[in-house]
């Protein structure tokens, strides 16, 4: 049987290998909102069951580290985990290429959903052209990445990330956009257009698993300047909030 965009809803988070989960409420959050754009009936009280089977998954990893999650659930056979390490590719300088993003009908583009071999594929494309990354465009934009968020650093010091709502919005690139705002740089919505990229002084790459990295070329071509000063930053901001115990909820304790 084919897998259709609308027979699951997913997200991926950081996990500390026991019972702790960072960002547990934006990461529910962004599946119920992903769910019902997919329209996809979630279990009631759905955190509490999330959180029931996560305090009984045991680490299958021989080292005690963080790993990544992926949280599933299928209208076929209800909730899934998987894990898995932290990719060596993080908090790194990277090299894209670019591909046309793959669009669905209706709301689906956009959501963490079922048909995800389009950006697995893309992911191989760009890894089989000696590339690390697919930026995925549309009408001549950044719109997304195969598993990342993009921000692009203007020449005026301001912080653009999609407005499209084609575009994943990712997690990490939410709490990357709070901290660069806290420290007195502004973050702005706006279309992540050629000329926008052409001037940028850097580009930033975001996600759980690709933690923040920094663009250096797309499809060859050096993007923005050598100094990384704002990726230097937002490497320690992602870094400082992954050491703060408020980041994490133990899913055992949720359940008391």
């Amino acid at each position: 049987m084919a897998i259709k965009p609308k027979d699951s809803v997913f997200t991926t988070v950081m996990w500390d290998g026991e019972s702790s989960i960072a960002d547990f409420p934006a990461h529910i959050a962004r599946m119920e909102n992903h769910a019902k754009r997919l329209r996809v009936e979630l279990p009631e009280n759905f955190p509490t069951v999330i959180a029931n089977e996560i305090c009984g998954f045991k680490n299958s990893h021989d080292e005690k580290q963080k790993l990544l999650l992926t949280i599933r659930y299928s209208t076929f056979d209800n909730i899934s985990l998987t894990s898995r390490p932290l990719p060596k590719l993080r908090s790194t300088e990277i090299h894209g290429k670019t591909r046309p993003l793959k669009k669905w009908l209706g709301e689906v583009t956009g959501t963490k959903h079922g048909d995800w071999k389009p950006y697995l594929d893309a992911r191989d494309d760009a890894e089989q052209s000696g590339a690390d990354i697919s930026i995925l465009i549309d009408e001549f934009s950044i719109v997304d990445t195969d598993r990342a968020s993009v921000v692009v650093i203007d020449e005026d010091g301001t912080a653009y990330v999609s407005d499209s709502d084609l575009a994943v919005h990712g997690i990490t690139n939410q709490i990357i956009s709070r901290a660069l705002n806290s420290i007195g740089i502004p973050v702005m919505k706006a279309r992540l257009n050629e000329r926008m990229v052409a001037r940028s002084e850097e580009i930033l790459v975001t996600g759980t698993g690709i933690g923040c990295s920094k663009l250096v070329t797309i499809d060859g071509e050096i993007i923005g300047r050598k100094k990384s000063l704002i990726f230097e930053k937002c490497r320690d901001l992602l870094s400082q909030h992954y050491s703060n115990p408020d980041t994490w909820t133990n899913m055992c304790e949720y359940l008391q």
